[in-house]
Formats: C-alpha cells, sequence, structure tokens
C-alpha cells in the first residue's frame, strides 16, 4: 500500500466528514426553525387565550371600565385605541 493510496483513503473519508457535517448543520438549522415556528404559534395561542379571558371578564361593566382604563394607558398609537373605542 503506497503512500498515495493512503493519501486517498484520507481524502474520501475528510469527505464522508464534510458531508456528515454538511448534514448535521441542516439538522440543526432546520430544528431550529421548527422551534422558531412553535414558539410563535405558542405565542399566538397565548394572545388569543388571554384576549378571551379578557373579553369575558369586560362582560360585567365595573370590570371593563377598569380594563378599558388600564388599556388606555397602555396603548399608545391612536389606530389601536380606535378599536377599543378609547
Amino acid at each position: 500500500m503506497g503512500v498515495e493510496s493512503i493519501d486517498q483513503k484520507i481524502a474520501k473519508q475528510q469527505e464522508k466528514i464534510n458531508q456528515l457535517k454538511a448534514q448535521k448543520q441542516a439538522i440543526l438549522a432546520r430544528e431550529k426553525a421548527r422551534q422558531k415556528a412553535q414558539d410563535r404559534k405558542d405565542d399566538t395561542r397565548r394572545k388569543i387565550l388571554l384576549g378571551s379571558f379578557l373579553m369575558k371578564q369586560m362582560e360585567d361593566e365595573a370590570q371593563k371600565q377598569k380594563i378599558l382604563a388600564e388599556l388606555n394607558e397602555y396603548l399608545t398609537e391612536d389606530r389601536d385605541r380606535k378599536l377599543f373605542g378609547l
């Protein structure tokens, strides 16, 4: 077995290592994207549930006024205030 033969084996193994590293990177990127998408979905669900809870609370007129007063302080844009009649 000559030096060239060993060098060729080394080159093949190095190429295989590079391919496996690229596969690993692709898997990690897909997992990161999947987690990010799930985080966005979870955040959206929390907002919907919280909004639903507050809408239910606002059925009581006293609670409604309190929530709207706090919301009025929280909201900064006119277009957002218009949504709630503030």
